[in-house]
């Protein structure tokens, strides 16, 4: 090969002939790369042909081949980008598009994926932050952009912002799927039920397959009557045999949730029984021996001395935090607690997860972000910062630290009972989630005994007996005692966490106890568990 102009040609050759023949371009490609190996244009044309003719394995070879030769070529970084997205992997999709970013590669496009890999991440304020420069660089705004940027304003709680946004992309286009979508996800988290259903309606009209708002309308209510017409259309929507894998799962957990409001009990273990196995194919599997590994690398760095601590910026906001297993009536607990005037909450917000080296810049940024709600006591309700409470009483030794506890046999049920968006990839098959479980409680049994100051909300209890529960909740938070508290369902604070139907109705105990209505589908699990059963 002559030159850069010579390979240049070629690689705008096989690009045009990828255009209407791919599976030849990929062929020459490769034939190509046996002659000279080291082309890394040629070998990241040929990942990408290869990733749209579904051989990831072989894109990912070709990626490894180019990068061995050039570790910050773009093309490649970015394509590996796309690969890990492609594979559910957001937290290597962002690295990649960071990477490049910073590197002063700020196209859109490349903006757009870091920002799609932040929302799917569960890193909205970041994602956020990113669709609006993408935003900024696309000339003539792109309707798409607007409305994800509208639905990560909505999750981080901004919902004026995310109505303002959203509708205005409807003003522009009425027709625009995923603002109506977003739309009804909004008023849905603002506790709108009748406004978020007719925006998902609005929605199935103008696309009757799409399943994200059939999703949303099924479990957005309680459904009474087998005869129920949404139940009837979902039911035959999903016996489609063109439909997509991922309409597949959310059609599946919908109608789990709603033949459970029945009292269809196999038939709803049986959709959501598939719905897990197609969604376990395609997220990364669940690394049970690394999470074994994490639980114990955690305990071994508690036992740690500490360092003697330097003067500390005082605390002017309270930090509740509120942990525990997914599903375990922490949003319950949340929207109890920030019902009382003086409690504001900052949803889940994961502060946390990534390697601290600067301890009180850590501390002084988390007590900036909870002095901006103006309230004197502040709720995080992440459930996972359990792997983290050495450190966060390290960091506010006076925090309130409320546990959720419930049974593990219903958490662990519920559990694989939702489409969880996001991470959580233990959530789809019982020895994971039982796996994940054994960790949380190898964690919380050394950290959280007798004398550790922690408050024990047991679900149970809550749904049993509220106000007693409420009244032990608040004096242990050094809270006054306040009746709104009671009236937790009519909480404007927004809640977009999968409880966000739940929370909003009056309290009901109809869950306490709910495995025993799957019990003949949950031998695996309450084996996995080896939890006594009554």
């Amino acid at each position: 090969m002559s030159g850069a102009a010579d390979l240049q040609q070629i690689v705008t050759g096989l690009t045009r002939m990828a255009r209407t023949r791919p599976d030849m371009a990929l062929s020459q490609a490769r034939s190509l790369l046996e002659q000279f190996p080291r082309l890394v244009p040629v070998q990241c044309l040929a990942a990408n042909l290869a990733r749209h003719a579904g051989d990831l394995e072989g894109a990912e070879r070709h990626l490894e081949a180019a990068l061995a030769e050039d570790p910050e070529a773009p093309p490649a970084l970015a394509e590996k980008g796309v690969l890990a997205a492609t594979r559910n992997d957001y937290t290597e999709a962002a690295r990649c598009f960071r990477r490049l970013i910073e590197g002063g590669h700020r196209r859109p496009d490349l903006l757009f994926n870091l920002a799609l890999a932040e929302e799917r991440l569960g890193h909205y304020e970041r994602a956020a932050e990113v669709y609006r420069e993408t935003l900024a660089a696309t000339p003539d705004g792109d309707p798409e952009i607007r409305a994800r940027l509208g639905g990560v304003l909505a999750a981080t709680g901004n919902l004026d912002a995310a109505r303002a946004e959203l509708e205005a992309v409807l003003a522009a286009d009425p027709d625009c799927i995923e603002a109506l979508v977003a739309l009804g996800m909004t008023e849905l988290g603002a506790g709108r039920m009748d406004e978020a259903i007719r925006h998902f309606r609005a929605c199935i009209e103008r696309q009757p397959e799409c399943a994200e708002a059939w999703q949303q309308v099924l479990e957005s209510r309680r459904l009474e009557d087998p005869a129920d017409p949404d139940l009837e259309s979902v039911r035959s929507l999903l016996a489609r045999q063109d439909l997509p894998p991922a309409s597949r799962e959310r059609l599946g957990f919908a109608l789990g949730k709603a033949c459970d409001d029945l009292g269809l009990y196999d038939e709803a273990f049986e959709h959501v029984r598939e719905a897990n196995d197609l969604k376990r194919q395609r997220l990364p599997a669940f690394d049970r021996d690394a999470w074994a590994s994490e639980c114990a690398r955690r305990l071994e760095g508690a036992l740690q001395p500490e360092e003697p601590r330097r003067a500390r910026r005082p605390v002017t906001a309270v930090p509740i935090f509120i942990i525990g297993m997914p599903r375990s009536g922490t949003t319950l607990v949340d929207q109890i607690l920030t019902s009382h005037p003086e409690v504001a909450g900052v949803g889940e917000l994961a502060f946390f997860e990534s390697r601290v080296d600067d301890e009180e810049g850590l501390r002084t940024a988390y007590l900036e972000r909870l002095g901006a709600t103006g309230a004197r006591y502040v709720t995080n309700k992440f459930p996972g910062n359990f792997r983290h409470l050495p450190l966060i009483r390290r960091l506010f030794p006076g925090a309130r630290i409320v546990h959720g506890v419930r049974d593990p046999v219903d958490a662990c049920l519920s559990i694989y009972f939702q489409d969880f968006p996001t991470g959580n990839f233990y959530a789809n098959d019982f020895a994971d989630i039982a796996a994940y479980w054994q960790g949380y409680r190898t964690l919380t049994e050394a950290w959280l005994g007798p004398g550790s100051g922690v408050f024990t909300a047991r679900y149970e209890a809550l749904t049993g007996d509220l106000e007693a529960s409420a009244r032990r909740l608040l004096a242990y938070c050094g809270l006054s005692w306040s009746a709104d508290c009671l009236d937790f369902h009519r909480n404007p604070t927004p809640v977009t966490t999968l409880s966000r139907w739940q929370v909003r109705q009056p309290i009901f105990a109809r869950s306490a106890g709910r495995w025993r209505n799957y019990e003949a589908h949950l031998e695996p699990l309450i084996e996995a568990l080896g939890v006594p059963i009554d």
